[in-house]
């Protein structure tokens, strides 16, 4: 799913060109299935509201409760993703969000969800990190 592709030959109805990942690079790559949703995630966990010129709602507002005391940010942080990655990743169910203050300005995100047509329903885990490499 993730080899160098002719863009006019990509067979996914669902894909995105897959983005530089802790230190890895994406360039030439795409990203389909489990990792377009894996990079939606991303993607929307990390991009602050406000930022997206023709969207300026998509996204969450992380950035003011990130230096705030842990037990003043964790329940903020945890809304602010849950309903972000629900409201502009319809493609996918969020079953649990557990923000963990790491240090000062380094946070962890474990996201816990599975795809709204998996039926299965077979929870996968997506690890966002904010403030380390």
């Amino acid at each position: 799913m993730t080899d160098i592709v002719d863009r006019t030959r990509i067979e996914y109805a669902h894909w995105q060109m897959k983005l530089a990942y802790r230190g890895r690079s994406g360039l030439g790559l795409i990203a389909a299935g489990l990792d377009d949703l894996e990079q939606a995630i991303h993607t929307i966990a990390m991009t602050e509201k406000g930022t997206v010129p023709l969207a300026p709602e998509k996204c969450v507002r992380i950035l003011e409760w990130i230096d705030r005391p842990p037990n003043e940010a964790i329940p903020n942080i945890a809304r602010e993703l849950w309903d972000g990655i629900a409201t502009f990743e319809p493609r996918i169910v969020v079953e649990k969000v557990t923000p963990l203050a790491v240090s000062d300005s380094h946070w962890r995100f474990p996201v816990f969800w599975y795809p709204r047509a998996d039926v299965t329903r077979q929870i996968r885990l997506t690890e966002v990190r904010y403030g380390q490499a």
